[in-house]
Formats: C-alpha cells, sequence, structure tokens
C-alpha cells in the first residue's frame, strides 16, 4: 500500500446546473493532496459542459452517450479509477468538510479497509443549512441487512480491491441497494468512519417514483433475503427515524460559508448592477417570499433583489420601490447591445421597450400562456441564440417569471435578467397607475380591481404560505 492512498472520486453528471459548481468547489477544496476527480458527463441542455471544461482540475471527463441510467454511468466512472480508494459525490451534493478525504486516508492506512461508510446529512434542495433529515449509521455485519439496515451509500468508499463489483443496469433507482449487498458480501475489513461524510441535497422523488423504488427494492430483497417484504418494511421505518432532526440547522464555518445561502443582496438604482456579467433582479415581496424564497434553484451571488411591497418596510425596514421605477432607471447607454423582451404579446409593451432602447437591437420572444415549464419548454429553442451579455426583461408573474429566469442561468455564460412582472404595463400605460397610498403600501388590494377572482385567490394563498414559512423560521437572516 501507498504512503498516500489516492483517492478517486466519481460524479455523474447531466443537467448539473446550478448546483454542479457548488460540488466541483467542494472537491477542491479537500485539502487532501493526493485526489482524482473522474467526472461522468452525459449530454445536458444547460451549460454544463462548459463549467467542467473551466475547471481544469478535473482530472478526466468522460462523455457518456450510451449509459441506460445514472449506475451505468458509475459503473463506466469505477473503470477510469486510478485511486486507492474509490467514492462517490453527487453532482448535487458537497463534502461535509474540507478534510474528509484526509480523514478517509488515514483512515484508510491504520485500518486496511475494504470498504468504509460513515454518515450523511440531507438538506433542503435549495438551501444546504436545512437539514431534512440525518442518516447515522454504525459498524454492522452482512447479517443487518435483513433487518432492513443499509449505510448511506453515498458514504462509500470502497478499495481499488472491489474495483470488479458493478452496479446492475436492471435498476434506475434502487440499484444502489443491491451494491451494498454485493460489496458487503465481498468485503473481508469494513470499517464505519463515525463522522459525516456528505450533505446531500434532497431529491424529492415523486410518488411514482416512490412506488418504483419499493417495487425495486422488493425485487432485490427478494433475491437475498427469506422474508422479502418484512426486510424492505423494516427498511422504510428505519428511514423514518431520519426525520428525527428534522428543522435543525448546520453550524456555519469557513469552509461551508462557501456554499451556505449568504444573505440576500439588495439594490436601489438598476445601474448599480448593470455593468456586472451576471445577474438576476427580481422584487422582494410578498409573492417572492410565497413562491420563490428556497424554493426556486438561484445561485445566490447572481440573485439581487429591489424592497417592493408592504413587507419590505416590515421585515427591511426599506422604502418600498415599484418596479416601473426600477425599468426607467437603466441607462440606455449601457454596455450591453440586445434587449430581449420575454412576456406575452401586447403591442404598448413592446411599443414602449423598443422606444425606452431604441439604440439596442431588440427582439421579443413570446411567452405562451400556461405554468413555467410549458413557457420554458416552448421558448428554449430561441433562447439558446441570445447574445452575450444582453439585457433580458421578463414580464411575467411570479414566481413563472423567476422559475424561467433561473432555467436562463442554466443555460447562458453570461446574462443580465430583469423579473419585472407587470411593471412594463405601468410605463407603456397599458395600465393605469396606481394612486399614491396604493402604490406605498397596498398596491396588490389596488391590482383587484382587474382579474379580481384569480387575484384575490393568489393574494390570500399567499398570506397563508407567507405565515405557515415564517412560523417554521424560514425567512431568518435573509
Amino acid at each position: 500500500m501507498r504512503k498516500n492512498p489516492k483517492i478517486s472520486i466519481i460524479t455523474v453528471v447531466k443537467n448539473g446546473m446550478p448546483f454542479l459548481e457548488d460540488c466541483l468547489l467542494s472537491f477542491k477544496k479537500q485539502k487532501y493532496k493526493y485526489k482524482e476527480l473522474i467526472v461522468v458527463y452525459s449530454k445536458s441542455e444547460d451549460n454544463t459542459l462548459d463549467i467542467l471544461m473551466k475547471n481544469k482540475f478535473i482530472d478526466k471527463v468522460i462523455v457518456d452517450e450510451n449509459s441506460s441510467n445514472l449506475y451505468s454511468s458509475i459503473n463506466k466512472g469505477i473503470l477510469s479509477c486510478k485511486g486507492d480508494l474509490i467514492g462517490i459525490l453527487h453532482s448535487d451534493d458537497i463534502f461535509y468538510s474540507d478534510d474528509i478525504l484526509n480523514k478517509i486516508a488515514a483512515n484508510y492506512i491504520k485500518n486496511k479497509f475494504d470498504i468504509g461508510y460513515g454518515d450523511i446529512i440531507i438538506s433542503q434542495k435549495n438551501n444546504l443549512s436545512k437539514v431534512i433529515r440525518t442518516w447515522t449509521s454504525s459498524l454492522k455485519s452482512n447479517k443487518s441487512f435483513k433487518y432492513g439496515w443499509m449505510p448511506p451509500h453515498t458514504s462509500l468508499f470502497i478499495s481499488n480491491d472491489l474495483k470488479n463489483l458493478h452496479y446492475s443496469n436492471k435498476y434506475s433507482i434502487s440499484s444502489d441497494y443491491e451494491y451494498l449487498i454485493k460489496v458487503f458480501k465481498k468485503s473481508k475489513k469494513k470499517v464505519y468512519f463515525n463522522f459525516c461524510t456528505t450533505i446531500m441535497r434532497t431529491g424529492g422523488l415523486s410518488n411514482a417514483k416512490l412506488f418504483l423504488k419499493f417495487k425495486e427494492d422488493i425485487q432485490i430483497s427478494k433475491k437475498y433475503f427469506k422474508f422479502n417484504y418484512i426486510v424492505i418494511l423494516l427498511k422504510v421505518i428505519r428511514k423514518l427515524y431520519q426525520f428525527g432532526s428534522f428543522n435543525k440547522s448546520i453550524k456555519k464555518n469557513k469552509y461551508l460559508i462557501n456554499f451556505f445561502n449568504s444573505k440576500y443582496n439588495f439594490i436601489t438604482n438598476t445601474n448599480q448592477i448593470m455593468s456586472r456579467k451576471k445577474f438576476i433582479l427580481s422584487a422582494f415581496n410578498m409573492a417572492f417570499l410565497a413562491y420563490v424564497h428556497n424554493k426556486i434553484s438561484f445561485n445566490r451571488k447572481s440573485l439581487f433583489l429591489w424592497p417592493d411591497g408592504i413587507l419590505s418596510k416590515l421585515l427591511l425596514k426599506k422604502k418600498k420601490i415599484p418596479g416601473r421605477k426600477l425599468l426607467s432607471q437603466i441607462d440606455n447607454n449601457g454596455d450591453f447591445k440586445n434587449v430581449y423582451l420575454i412576456s406575452s404579446f401586447n403591442t404598448k409593451n413592446i411599443s414602449y421597450i423598443k422606444k425606452k432602447f431604441s439604440n439596442k437591437r431588440f427582439h421579443f420572444i413570446e411567452a405562451p400562456f400556461g405554468n413555467s415549464e410549458i413557457i420554458f419548454n416552448t421558448i428554449k429553442i430561441q433562447l439558446v441564440n441570445i447574445k452575450p451579455n444582453s439585457l433580458i426583461l421578463l414580464g411575467i408573474p411570479t414566481p413563472k417569471q423567476e422559475e424561467i429566469a433561473s432555467k436562463i442561468s442554466n443555460i447562458l455564460s453570461s446574462f443580465k435578467i430583469i423579473c419585472l412582472g407587470g411593471a412594463i404595463s405601468y410605463n407603456s400605460r397599458e395600465t393605469e397607475i396606481p394612486p399614491k397610498f396604493f402604490e406605498t403600501y397596498f398596491e396588490s388590494i389596488w391590482r383587484l380591481q382587474n382579474d379580481t377572482f384569480r387575484r384575490s385567490s393568489r393574494l390570500l394563498l399567499s398570506i397563508l404560505i407567507f405565515i405557515k414559512r415564517s412560523f417554521f423560521g424560514e425567512y431568518k437572516n435573509m
């Protein structure tokens, strides 16, 4: 065995933005020097490949065009590994600290294990510091599997001697379960690390996928255990226990601060950020807090807000700024050459934007009626043609416009996106500007005179969601 064992990490990625950058940074920041990163890349619709090509510390990028699922891709990664130890870091996840690989290498030198495993934390998808559940393990024998036990797969490190064991292509969700059973049977020396190795973002399995996972678990357990239904029942019960730490937060440190959501950046004038290569600008109001905050996958470093609505006064002690004012402020002589308006078709709005940015090239992309997925799937062919350093104006209701903004930011290497909602209609005089009192305090009530039922229902729901999320402390440290 080498004095300094080499550790190979496999990351499989397809459409990995925006979390892939955190994953790569987490590997890069590991203090252990004798490491390699093997990335197995499948064709993506976002700028995943651009990000991979920019990070020169990646030892190898395997372009995978044939694999049927995640596990086939992992198998390809394993075959390319040169390390004494092999582990997995999914493209949504990060290591718990910057000395994880140091600890694992030291443990390997001391114990010469075939397989080692630890604990993991499972967090909210858009907020790594918010714990959903903790998966704490312990040192167990092979017999423990028949009592529903299994260690967290993403904490597993295997020695190179087990490299010939592969994941089955037969299962689309549960192949890791069978793989763990196989490597435990094959290994002679097992070690429990007794520390957390990984923070894993929750994937949020749909009901259909939960049923498929249950079905596949039953099929696998039937191959290895006599009372397979009891085994799977116990497996489910053990997982429920992991929710005991629900709503606990992870303490920040110098390493984790790179990945945890930072406080929001607020501006009062659009031109404060127009020179930036990347930004998304949105309104901080009731709708944002109810439907957008920690629900949509933004890169926080690129997200800016302006105070809008009565909540900006109550929560931030900041004076409200109407979106129409932000739009009026934009310097027409900025360094962007193209302006893209993404909204429903409205002659007055289009004419206003054309006139305001008369010295720029204007492009209109019509957003169809429907949810954000329908809108994005309709317009995405046109989005790839957006010129670098362009200004993109979104005139779509919240949260659809923020969801679209997030998706656009995952496609483009540079973007200046402003989520304006109905502000354009005010400036174009398509919609009457509210009186001063309503403008300052209750503009959402003023808007109820048009499309009253839909707007009233939405406002009431926003208030209820805000109250619920406030009760659970989701708006702390904004």
